[in-house]
Parts: structure tokens; C-alpha cells; sequence
């Protein structure tokens, strides 16, 4: 935990609101999406640690967005430098929440917009500037503190694929949308009342890890919240949001001042979601009763399980811990496409580029499907003479907690594989954080490719079930370096 020889942890908070002008598209649909309402404002928040001035650091950084494309990242880690020269662009560590209403923020993820709609160049260069100023700030106001963790519970992210007795894909008059050749078992959000329905896919996680910091005269003034769920209880809406994370800032800032500084983290969460299958018509029930929304209810959970751990964490305040940061690009397999999987993606490809939408919507689906399909043939074309992918993985110990990132919407097992042999007592597993050369996809496990369906084919996958394992065994060796 540290030694009476350890520096003084330093401790410094910022926020910064990334709110697009609108109207403005949102990312995280196959349809482009108009927003012309905000219904809460997105934010960057940046927490900054360092052991003493001269110890190592690291700042990470929460972002409302649905992920931090590599090449943003590295502006902003750019933009960071030029702005805190001391500071090595390599210790900024940017995390999305995954929510599906936050601005796009790449050209040509969907076809050209109407005039006057905000640009995703035009949001991207808003983004950038913002999260620097975030950082810069944190770093600036570095001061003397403690720093306390625990660990609680709240039921928010359920598991999102569903498991029938025979193939979701040969049943009479079903068709998988945007999942051929992946056709299974398994279905993402199946329904649960079909006669067929065996089981629900895989595991769960309702853990909360948390982690706060205090000043020198003792008062609370921020909290890292973790937990295995992207924020997506509203993911299909067309107005901009944060989703249920707006509500837990409220909520905690209501019971803790306005002031308290809240970093969110999503953890391992490919095969997650905020939607229950079993048991809804029980939890709307009780929604009713209390008079509530599902998004504030999620946030009442989670600021209650702050709150539960909060005092015990303040028992055993730190104020000197080992802090160390290593960042490593580490090689994964990737998943091979076959030739079976490159012939599907040249039929659909073809039958793509000779439709004729019938609205923008369609256009818009027409569109990214064309770049999905020509991924998976440039993939093809290039997995021999480069079978491996290079994967930007930060950890980071903090007396006997550690956080562990990776670009992926990582399936849940692998996270709770990261987190059952680390030598952390506390395991912060990260997931959609940005850096190296690729942006966020699927990183299924080997029972949800058998089960098929989207998520678990070559169309959302750059890395396999053995890539996977090979990324938890990487990261596993950086945390246990930082041990020895």
C-alpha cells in the first residue's frame, strides 16, 4: 500500500462540457440520427495523480461518447502536450461511457447531412479542445490529498443475449438483420417469452468499484464509479444525452454538493446492456410504484451503492501510495476471416451497393453496411502477412487497486478473468479506451461466436476468442510488474 518513504499523492479534478451546438447526428445506430433537443449535456471529466511532482502519474479521463476513435485520441493527447509540456502525452487516458447519443465525430460515418447540421469535423474539433482543457486543468490543480476505494453492488447491467434450443437463423419466417453468416443459438435482446428459449447467454457483474478522494481537511471532492454496463437505457433516442450517467451525477452532487467531481467508467461490457429480459413486466411495475424513470432509477442503485461504501472507504484514507503507470502495445491474433465469411461479405456488399433507399434512414444504413462489408474484404486481404493486431493497454497501480484498459467493448468474461488472478486487491478494468492504431469493436468470447448472432461474427470483430485470451494474459503481465 505504499511506505512511509512513498511522496504525498497529489489529487486534481476538472470537467469540461462537450455539448454539441444542434442540430447535430448522433453515433451508435446503423441509421443516421438528427438531434434538434438536448435532454442533459455531455462532459469530459479528467482526474489527475501523481506521486508527488516528481513520481510517476496518470490522468484519466471519462467521456460521454459512444468511443474514443484512435485518431481523436491521439489530438487530444497532442493538444494535451502542447498545452502541459511536462506532462506525457502517454499517462492521458481517455475511456468512453458508450452512450449512443452523443454526437458523431469521424467523416464518413454517414452520408453527407443537411446544411447547417454541426459537422463531425466541427464536434471533433470541439472535442478536442475541451478534454485538453480538462486535462490541463486537473494537472494545474494538483494538490495534496487522500485517496480511499471500496467495493459495492447495484444491479444495472444485465446480460443482452439470449440462447434458443434450436438456430435463431433456420426458424420459419426469422431473419437476422445485419448478422448473416453469424446466424446461432443465440440473439441479441431475444425475447425471453419464446417457447424456444433456453437460457440467457452468459454471466453478469453487479459489482461497483469505486474510488474517491478527499483534500487535505478531509472533504469529499470526487468519485470514480466503475461498473460492467454501457450507458444505453436510451440508445436509440434522437436527442442528445449522457443517458443514465446524467442521472447519477445529479443524484450524488444532490446528496454530496455541486461541487463533487464524477468520473464514470465502463467496464467490461461487450455482452451488456441497462435493458433486463427476464423480469420486466415486474420492473415496471415497481418503476410505477416509486414514480420514477428506468434512467433515475439506475442512478438512485448506483448513488446508493456509493453511498454504502463511502464511509467504510473513509475509514483507511491514504495519503502516500506506490503510484506507477506502464503503457505497452501488445500483440493479439486477429480473428481470420474465412472464406465463407469473405464470400457472404462480397454478396452482401453487392446486393448493398445495388439497392435503392427508399428515405435518407435507408441511405444511411445502406451506407454503413457498404463500409462494414468492404472492412471485412480489406481484412481478408491483409491477415496474412499481418495476422497479429497491436493493442495500446495502460495499467495502472495505485497502492493495492489497479486499472486495466483496452479499446474493446470487451466481453464480460474476459474482464472477470483480468480481475479473478490480479494481484490487485481492487481491479479497475476499462474498457473503450482510446489510443494505438484501432477504434473500439466486439471482443467476443469462444460460447457467444458458437451462439452467432451480432457482436459475435466477422462483420463487429477485429479479434477473436484467442486474441482475447492473449490480451487478458498481456494485461495480467503488466499488472503483475507492477507487484514485483
Amino acid at each position: 500500500m505504499g511506505s512511509d518513504t512513498s511522496e504525498r499523492i497529489l489529487v486534481g479534478w476538472a470537467e469540461r462540457d462537450v455539448t454539441p451546438r444542434l442540430p447535430t447526428v448522433l453515433y451508435g445506430q446503423f441509421h443516421a440520427r438528427v438531434a434538434t433537443e438536448v435532454h442533459d449535456p455531455l462532459v469530459v471529466t479528467a482526474l489527475a495523480l501523481s506521486e508527488g511532482e516528481a513520481g510517476d502519474c496518470a490522468v484519466l479521463v471519462s467521456c460521454d461518447r459512444c468511443t474514443i476513435p484512435a485518431p481523436i485520441c491521439q489530438r487530444c493527447r497532442e493538444a494535451v502536450r502542447q498545452r502541459v509540456p511536462e506532462l506525457p502525452p502517454e499517462k492521458v487516458v481517455l475511456s468512453a461511457t458508450h452512450t449512443h447519443t452523443s454526437p458523431w465525430i469521424v467523416e464518413g460515418t454517414f452520408p453527407p447531412q443537411v446544411e447547417g447540421e454541426m459537422s463531425a469535423t466541427e464536434y471533433a474539433d470541439l472535442f478536442v479542445e475541451r478534454v485538453a482543457e480538462a486535462v490541463a486543468e486537473a494537472w494545474r490543480e494538483r494538490k495534496p490529498g487522500s485517496v480511499g476505494w471500496g467495493f459495492g453492488h447495484a444491479v444495472v447491467g444485465h446480460n443482452r443475449r439470449v440462447s434458443y434450443f434450436s438456430r435463431y437463423g433456420e426458424r420459419e419466417g426469422e431473419k437476422q438483420a445485419l448478422a448473416r453468416g453469424a446466424d446461432g443459438v443465440s440473439k441479441m435482446y431475444g425475447n425471453t417469452d419464446d417457447p424456444d428459449f433456453s437460457h440467457i447467454e452468459g454471466y453478469e457483474d453487479h459489482g461497483v468499484d469505486l474510488l474517491f478522494s478527499w483534500d487535505e481537511a478531509g472533504e469529499l471532492t470526487g468519485v470514480v464509479v466503475n461498473l460492467a454496463c454501457p450507458s444505453q437505457e436510451v440508445e436509440s433516442a434522437y436527442y442528445v444525452s449522457a443517458d443514465f450517467w446524467h442521472d447519477v451525477r445529479t443524484e450524488l452532487r444532490s446528496r454530496h454538493g455541486d461541487s463533487l467531481f464524477v468520473l464514470t467508467q465502463a467496464s467490461a461490457a461487450g455482452d451488456q446492456s441497462p435493458h433486463p429480459l427476464l423480469h420486466k413486466a415486474e420492473e415496471e411495475r415497481m418503476l410505477k410504484l416509486r414514480g420514477t424513470s428506468r434512467r433515475q432509477e439506475l442512478g438512485r442503485r448506483i448513488a446508493d451503492a456509493v453511498d454504502d461504501v463511502l464511509p467504510l472507504a473513509h475509514k483507511e484514507p491514504h495519503e502516500r501510495l506506490v503510484l506507477r503507470h506502464v503503457m505497452e502495445n501488445v500483440p493479439v491474433a486477429r480473428w481470420m476471416v474465412t472464406d465463407q465469411e469473405l464470400a457472404t461479405a462480397r454478396e452482401d456488399l453487392a446486393r448493398a451497393e445495388a439497392e435503392v433507399p427508399a428515405d435518407d434512414r435507408a441511405a444511411s444504413v445502406r451506407h454503413v453496411w457498404i463500409n462494414r462489408c468492404q472492412r471485412v474484404i480489406r481484412r481478408y486481404e491483409s491477415q496474412q502477412t499481418e495476422p497479429h493486431l497491436m493493442e495500446e493497454v495502460h495499467a495502472i497501480r495505485l497502492g493495492d487497486v489497479a486499472f486495466a484498459t483496452n479499446r474493446f467493448e470487451l466481453y464480460l468474461d474476459y474482464g472477470l478473468r483480468i480481475e479473478a488472478r490480479s494481484p490487485a486487491q481492487q481491479t479497475f478494468v476499462v474498457q473503450l479506451a482510446g489510443g494505438g492504431e484501432h477504434t473500439g469493436t466486439y471482443l467476443p468470447t469462444a460460447r457467444a461466436v458458437a451462439g452467432g448472432s451480432y457482436g459475435a461474427g466477422a462483420y463487429c470483430n477485429e479479434v477473436g476468442p484467442e486474441g482475447g485470451q492473449q490480451l487478458v494474459e498481456h494485461t495480467l503481465r503488466l499488472l503483475n510488474g507492477l507487484w514485483e
